[in-house]
């Protein structure tokens, strides 16, 4: 149980941030073009949320065990 549930949490806190990665990067390249890029700037917010989010869950577990 530990290990898929740790292999679990490692791919959907890695994927993610990924989305972090991709959202702020993308909205930079829009910016720079003259484009909005708020769609990709309300996905890095909220993928950082959740990744946030993520990361004081398991912080919260490995504390309480």
């Amino acid at each position: 149980e530990v290990i898929w549930v740790g292999l679990l949490a490692g791919v959907a806190l890695t994927t993610t941030y990924s989305f972090v990665v991709l959202g702020s990067g993308s909205y930079a390249e829009a910016r720079r073009a003259g484009r909005g890029g708020y769609g990709w700037a309300a996905l890095a917010i909220v993928a950082f949320v959740i990744f946030i989010a993520g990361m004081v869950f398991g912080v919260k577990v490995m504390l309480s065990k």
